[in-house]
């Protein structure tokens, strides 16, 4: 810990004795920081996902080792969640009043500290107790790697980095999937939980020598911008946010999008060995490249939006009808699974389908971000996330008991097709009430 410290400390003199004093180059030098930060948080959101996929790419191992059951497994998956959403929002609230610097530092140490006691044989007990403070520590990452990146980026300028920071995720689980299914194979499945316990530290490390907030406090209207910090950012109280239109259609498709990921990283993996038939070196990098076609996808889909933006386009149109229309196509390919079609085609609609329901995630922070209150912002994206997040805690547990005892791949498809129908449902909602504009002139309006 002293060798940690001293080298920030280092690292923080550097910085300082770094920053230009000409107006133009300090402007230069923010530009280059703020792409720093960006990369840094990619990095950030790549470990919190892989630790997220660890435990569908050693499910088999895993389960067989320590004698599981289909519905322990389904426990252990859900066991995350438990303190997902709580640490989430009792972040949150805090998060506009604490240094993010630390702040993030502390979450990534946090995933380490969880990781690392599954570096050894160890009980049930502990095996759920590590992915309950895992959870806690993940909680908040998201909303508040977010937030930071919101602090050095306009609304107009968020699409991009947005987007950079979110595919670390992506990034995250197509590394994780052949990499850590080699160390497990190679090694023990023991040792992907170490090697990513050691990663968590090294990006702990990083982040104290680099990491920093910037001082965009600009919101699409000047009007928005001048109540957000008067009088009226403290008597607007979150349930009149999270009461609004636009909020309440953000967190539908981000719940049921958050089902798709929990399911993805607790069965997917499994579902292709056992219900698929495919062998585990293979397994794993099949559900690299079906998490790996939200890269291309997410990309295509900020450019589209950005564009859209860029040439006049409500809101209302270029992001929130843009995601709806994404909802519903997934929920189409998730229900094509239960007419039947050869293992590969099926693959190819599961990572069509999850490459489309997870850029819900993309879209519902920036439009969150839009309708907030400056002062509000951190928490209530924060609070927001945790609500959503929910699905975590349900969807495992759900697919467990429906998987029973024989896991075939019939009772896969149902699971993924319920899911399928839930996204049309939420796509369906989102038309009808996402509506960044009326929502600021609300949040805008009479104060509670």
């Amino acid at each position: 810990m002293p060798t940690i410290l001293s080298s920030t400390k280092r690292c923080t003199a550097l910085a300082a004795d770094a920053t230009p004093a000409h107006p133009a180059n300090a402007r230069e030098s923010a530009q280059g920081r703020r792409w720093v930060i960006v990369a840094s948080l990619f990095l950030f959101m790549l470990i919190n996902f892989a630790d997220k996929a660890v435990i569908g790419l050693v499910a088999i191992p895993m389960m067989n080792d320590m004698q599981l059951t289909h519905g322990q497994f389904g426990l252990v998956g859900s066991a995350f969640f438990v303190l997902f959403s709580i640490s989430g929002i009792a972040v949150g609230l805090i998060a506009d009043r604490v240094n993010m610097k630390w702040l993030l530092a502390a979450l990534a140490l946090i995933w380490a500290v969880a990781q690392l006691p599954l570096a050894s044989p160890t009980s049930f007990a502990v095996l759920l107790l590590c992915r309950v403070l895992l959870g806690a520590g993940e909680g908040p990452a998201a909303p508040l790697a977010l937030h930071v990146v919101y602090t050095w980026f306009d609304d107009h300028e968020r699409n991009l980095p947005t987007t950079i920071v979110l595919q670390g995720a992506t990034a995250g689980v197509i590394i994780a999937g052949p990499l850590l299914t080699y160390i497990s194979q190679q090694w023990h499945w023991h040792a992907t939980f170490l090697t990513l316990g050691a990663v968590g530290i090294g990006w702990t490390v990083l982040w104290l020598c680099l990491g920093k907030t910037g001082n965009r406090q600009h919101n699409a209207s000047p009007g928005f911008a001048a109540a957000a910090a008067g009088p009226r950012a403290a008597p607007l109280c979150f349930r009149r946010m999270l009461s609004d239109r636009t909020v309440v259609g953000v967190m539908l498709q981000c719940f049921v999008g958050y089902a798709v990921v929990a399911i993805g990283f607790t069965w997917v993996p499994a579902y292709f060995r056992l219900g698929l038939g495919f062998d585990a070196t293979r397994a794993g990098w099949l559900f690299a490249l079906q998490v790996a076609a939200q890269i291309p996808l997410g990309i295509a889909l900020a450019m589209v939006s950005h564009r859209m933006l860029k040439r006049g386009v409500p809101s209302k149109v270029a992001r929130g009808k843009l995601i709806s229309a994404v909802c519903v196509v997934s929920g189409l390919a998730y229900c094509s699974l239960l007419f039947g079609a050869p293992p590969f085609v099926k693959i190819a609609l599961m990572g069509l389908a999850s490459a489309l329901a997870i850029q819900t995630f993309t879209f519902g922070p920036m439009l969150v971000a839009e309708v907030a209150p400056l002062a509000r912002r951190g928490a209530l994206l924060a609070i927001t996330n945790s609500l959503v997040t929910t699905a975590g805690l349900i969807g495992p547990v759900a697919m467990g008991k429906l998987l029973g005892v024989a896991g075939d791949a019939r009772r896969y498809e149902i699971g993924f097709g319920i899911t399928g129908v839930l996204l049309l449902v939420v796509g369906a909602a989102g038309f009808a009430l996402i509506d960044p504009q009326r929502s600021k002139q609300r949040m805008e309006g009479t104060p509670e």
